[in-house]
């Protein structure tokens, strides 16, 4: 996996953040009605839907670093507006549009180890 960081020609001005904790336990259950469950990951991962407003300019230098640097969704990334870990999109992103001048990319990003 390959990590690269945010563009700096895109601002990080991220708005109407939901951060909420991915499901991190796996459950069995026997024909004898026992269950037994465990945590998959020792860390607490968290999922994040947030929105982006861009001009023109910092989309196209998005989808950019989205397409060729990033890979779409195959690797990973590094964002301190976001925080300290490493994030993963969980899809591609979707534009909105706004006005003439900027666009509105609705996204959804989850921590990785």
């Amino acid at each position: 996996m390959t990590v690269s960081t945010w563009p700096s020609t895109v601002n990080a001005r991220f708005y109407s953040g939901n951060d909420q904790p991915i499901e991190n336990t796996e459950e069995v259950s026997f024909l004898s009605g026992r269950r037994v469950a465990w945590q998959i990951n020792t860390k607490k991962l968290m999922s994040y839907k947030l929105k982006l407003q861009v001009t023109h300019t910092e989309l196209a230098a998005f989808w950019t670093w989205f397409n060729d640097v990033l890979g779409q969704t195959a690797n990973a990334f590094t964002c301190s507006a976001i925080g300290n870990g490493y994030y993963k999109f969980k899809s591609v992103p979707n534009p909105d549009d706004t006005d003439q001048t900027t666009r509105t990319l609705s996204m959804e990003i989850q921590e990785v180890l």
